[in-house]
């Protein structure tokens, strides 16, 4: 076997894409609320091919939040239970409590 049979390893890597020259999209799959946070927020926040998805899913826990807030504004913090009649504490409140926890997790990595 010559060396002409072995084939060639370069020593370097071609470099990688510069993250400055990397621009983030949204995913499809966003929502149309967490689609709107993605496009306020994502100028400010450091994004990496790695991370996009991970800001997604902060996006979308504050659209989350913010239209549980807008429902609980409507509809008030108690409503009538259908069973009972008897008023009780607005499921949308768990809705947004939850939403509230996604976001604390995630905003320590994307908060600016």
């Amino acid at each position: 076997m010559s060396a002409a049979d072995y084939p060639v390893i370069p020593l370097r890597r071609t470099p990688p894409v510069s993250l400055l020259a990397w621009k983030a999209e949204p995913p499809e799959w966003l929502t149309a609320e967490a689609r709107a946070m993605w496009e306020r927020l994502a100028p400010h926040t450091e994004l990496t091919p790695a991370n996009v998805f991970e800001f997604a899913a902060y996006c979308e826990a504050l659209a989350e939040f913010q239209e549980a807030t807008v429902i609980l504004a409507e509809t008030g913090l108690l409503v009538i239970d259908a069973a009972s009649g008897a008023p009780v504490p607005n499921p949308m409140s768990a809705v947004r409590d939850r939403a509230d926890r996604k976001i604390a997790a995630w905003a320590a990595r994307f908060r600016t």
